[in-house]
């Protein structure tokens, strides 16, 4: 294999590595479904939807670092009612899970937007749900409310629209890998989406939001605030895709050609638009953060090191190929990449009499060398 062709398949067990499982998927489901015919339920006197967000909709979730971290879902309630105070909205929905003898033990303290539920140890996630209802507009939008400094606001957002604009661009690829039936609906309550298969966009979108969060792994609180956020890394590469790329192509692309996606105002002001909004700017605080638009481009120079220019296949031998791959994607993610290639490929990729096992997630393991990576 080609040095290009091996990187990116072994970027594709990553991203795959990184996916939720099975199990997780299901649970989440389920306790996704029964939130919502709850809320459904109590507030039948109102035409009410219910259905997913981010990155578990558009298929980009990832796995924690740590097994002791949570995966974040995130659901929309959108109550279809004029509410003309956002508090009165925000707190409709508050109050029934307060009143509700299984989810008010576990409920969070308010957020900005969402009221949040922490499952029970060993379920892996918490829920957030965000209030909205309606704009009046025939385009999905949404007001969501927003609480600052004690006080209550409409915001406006898209996430089905983002959502139907992000599955469009991956069609012609689908079409490529497999029938897609991803897109359920019950009613009013809409079932998580499980990618099976995943596309590149997908792939690599959840590779370069891993690289970002070991980045930050050890940031402190301040430089954390500064952290890229995934729905300007989302839109960046959705932009650019085309359904043709590999992940190699793709991330390429993505460190070169950002800024072709990014305008600048006269003033000077970054704009990274909504495709499904013109008035909205993912990169609005960039202006009143500068450190944020610093943090960003940062982020990329030491991503186009990490995966293009000082790539893992530069290294010297499996060691530290495989040290340099745990230091960019986590331990633990990369000693289980390495497992299943084994098992899967030992009789193209491994001697079998000399067989390394690289099960440790310290970057100080040693192993024996062999063909792993084929040439």
């Amino acid at each position: 294999m080609k040095n290009k062709e091996i990187i990116n398949e072994i970027y594709e067990n990553i991203a795959d590595e990184l996916n939720i499982s099975d199990s997780i998927f299901e649970s989440a489901s389920k306790s996704y479904k029964a939130l919502g015919e709850y809320l459904e339920s109590k507030l039948e006197d109102y035409k009410v939807e219910v259905f997913p967000q981010g990155s578990m909709n558009l298929g980009t979730l990832i796995k924690p670092i740590s097994e002791a971290d949570d995966y974040d879902l995130d659901a929309v309630c959108k109550v279809h009612n004029s509410f003309n105070d956002a508090g009165e909205l925000k707190n409709l929905i508050g109050d029934i899970l307060k009143k509700s003898e299984r989810y008010s033990k576990m409920l969070q303290p308010e957020g900005k937007r969402c009221w949040t539920l922490k499952y029970a140890d060993g379920s892996h996630f918490h829920m957030d749900i965000l209030p909205s209802s309606p704009t009046g507009k025939l385009d999905n939008s949404i007001k969501i409310t927003h609480k600052e400094n004690e006080k209550y606001e409409f915001r406006i957002s898209n996430p089905q629209g983002y959502a139907e604009w992000f599955d469009k661009l991956q069609e012609s690829e689908r079409r490529k890998i497999f029938s897609t039936k991803n897109a359920m609906f019950s009613n009013k309550v809409e079932d998580l989406k499980n990618y099976n298969v995943r596309t590149t966009l997908q792939k690599t979108i959840q590779l370069l939001k891993r690289h970002r969060d070991i980045k930050y792994l050890n940031a402190n609180d301040s430089e954390r605030d500064n952290k890229p956020i995934s729905i300007i890394i989302t839109t960046l590469v959705g932009k650019m895709y085309t359904g043709e790329e590999s992940i190699v192509d793709l991330i390429l692309k993505f460190t070169n050609d950002y800024m072709k996606y990014i305008d600048i105002d006269l003033n000077g002001n970054y704009i990274i638009q909504n495709p499904v909004d013109n008035n909205e700017n993912f990169a609005d605080k960039w202006s009143i953060y500068p450190e944020r638009k610093e943090a960003f481009f940062n982020w990329i120079n030491d991503l186009k090191r990490d995966l293009i220019i000082n790539n893992f296949m530069l290294k010297e031998d499996l060691i530290e190929k495989a040290n340099f791959l745990k230091s960019i994607f986590g331990g633990e993610t990369i000693s289980k990449v390495f497992e299943k290639r084994e098992k899967e490929n030992s009789k193209s990729y491994i001697k079998r009499d000399n067989i390394a096992t690289l099960t440790s997630t310290k970057t100080e393991t040693k192993v024996k060398e062999h063909t792993f990576f084929g040439n």
